[in-house]
C-alpha cells in the first residue's frame, strides 16, 4: 500500500507525531507514505518526499507540521481532477491520509472521494470545532499553553491588588478554547463570540470580582466583536487600568501536549488500519472515550456550539451545576 499524506490549511500541534506513528505502522507492514509538502499546491507542483521513521523522529515533539501547509485553492482550478488523478496514477498511490481543519474535512474530502481518490481525513486545529468529533488534534496542546499564560498572569495578580487582567486566547470565530480554559482556569469571566454579553453586567462583574478576590480577570476568545477595544472600554467603565495579555500565535506553534501526542497515534492507528481495510471515505472522530471511523464526510453533521451551560455558571449567570 502507498499512501500520500496531505497537510492542507492552519497547522496544529500533534501532527508530527501523528505522521511518525503512521509511518511506524506503514513501515513495519512493508508499506510506503510519501507527502506533499506544502498542502494540494506543493502535490501539484511535484514536492514530494518519502516519510519514514527515521526523517520524523526528531520532529514528533514539535508543533507545526514538517510537511508544511498551505491554504491555496488549487482544487477549484480547471482541470484539477484530472491532473490529480494523473499525479496519483503516475506515482502508484492507492489512497491519501488528509490533515485538516472544518473546511477542509467537509469539503475536500467529498471532493476528493467525488473524484475517485480513497481518503481518510485527520481532524487537524486548534479551535475544536469540527462537526461530529468531540474533539480535534491540536486542542488541548492549545490549552495547556493557555493555562501556562494564565497562571503567570494569577500569581502577579495576587501579589499586588486592585487590578484587572484580560487574555486573549486563539480559536478564530469559535469560543472553544477561551471556554475550556476559563472554566478550569479561575477566570472570573470569559467572552466568546457565540454568546452574546451586556458591557454593564461585565463592568459589574469585574468590580465584584476585585472587592471580593482583589483582582479580576477575564478571558475572551480573538472572535468577539470588540476584541481589540475591549480593554479600553473595560477602563471607561470601571475606571481602572487593564493589563492585557494575547497569547497570539505561540499558542497554534506550541508542543504536542501528552494527551494530543495519544491521541494523535491512537488516530493514526485508526487511518491506517481503515486505509489497509479499504476504505473509501471516512473521518477519525472521538466519541466518548474511543476513537472512530465516521464513515463518508461530515457535511451531514450539525455545528458544534459552546457549551451555553458551562459559559453561566463561569460568567456567574448560574450556580446550579
Amino acid at each position: 500500500m502507498k499512501t500520500l499524506v496531505v497537510v492542507s490549511g492552519g497547522d496544529a500541534p500533534g501532527i508530527n507525531p501523528a505522521l511518525l506513528a503512521y509511518a511506524k505502522l506503514a513501515d513495519a507492514s512493508g508499506d510506503t507514505v510519501m507527502a506533499a509538502v506544502g498542502g494540494f499546491a506543493g502535490l501539484f507542483a511535484d514536492q514530494w518526499i518519502a516519510l519514514t521513521p527515521h526523517r520524523l523522529l526528531p520532529h514528533q515533539g514539535q508543533g507545526g507540521t514538517l510537511i508544511d501547509t498551505s491554504r491555496e485553492p488549487v482544487l477549484s482550478a480547471d482541470g484539477a481532477a484530472a491532473r490529480l488523478k494523473a499525479l496519483l496514477s503516475e506515482q502508484h498511490v492507492d489512497n491519501l491520509l488528509l490533515f485538516g481543519g472544518d473546511g477542509s474535512l467537509r469539503y475536500i474530502l467529498p471532493l476528493l472521494a467525488g473524484w475517485g481518490v480513497r481518503c481518510v481525513g485527520i481532524p487537524t486545529t486548534i479551535d475544536n470545532d469540527i462537526p461530529g468529533t468531540e474533539q480535534t488534534l491540536g486542542f488541548d496542546s492549545a490549552c495547556n499553553f493557555a493555562y501556562r499564560a494564565i497562571d503567570g498572569v494569577l500569581a502577579t495578580a495576587r501579589a499586588l491588588r486592585g487590578r484587572i487582567f484580560t487574555v486573549e486566547t486563539l480559536g478564530g470565530t469559535t469560543g472553544f478554547i477561551a471556554l475550556a480554559v476559563a472554566q478550569a482556569g479561575g477566570a472570573h469571566a470569559v467572552l466568546i463570540p457565540e454568546y452574546a454579553y451586556d458591557d454593564r453586567w461585565l463592568a459589574a462583574r469585574i468590580l465584584s470580582a476585585i472587592e471580593r478576590d482583589t483582582y479580576a480577570l477575564v478571558l475572551h476568545a480573538e472572535g468577539i466583536e470588540d476584541s481589540r477595544v475591549l480593554p479600553q472600554k473595560i477602563r471607561a467603565a470601571t475606571g481602572i487600568r487593564v493589563r492585557d495579555t494575547r497569547l497570539g500565535h505561540g499558542q497554534r506553534g506550541t508542543a504536542p501536549s501528552h494527551q494530543d501526542r495519544v491521541l494523535a497515534v491512537r488516530m493514526a492507528y485508526l487511518a491506517y488500519t481503515a486505509l489497509r481495510d479499504g476504505a473509501v471515505l471516512g473521518v477519525a472522530v472521538v466519541r466518548g472515550e474511543q476513537v472512530l471511523l465516521h464513515e463518508g464526510a461530515l457535511d451531514d453533521q450539525p455545528p458544534r456550539v459552546p457549551d451555553r451551560g458551562v459559559y453561566e455558571r463561569v460568567n456567574g449567570l448560574r450556580t446550579s451545576i
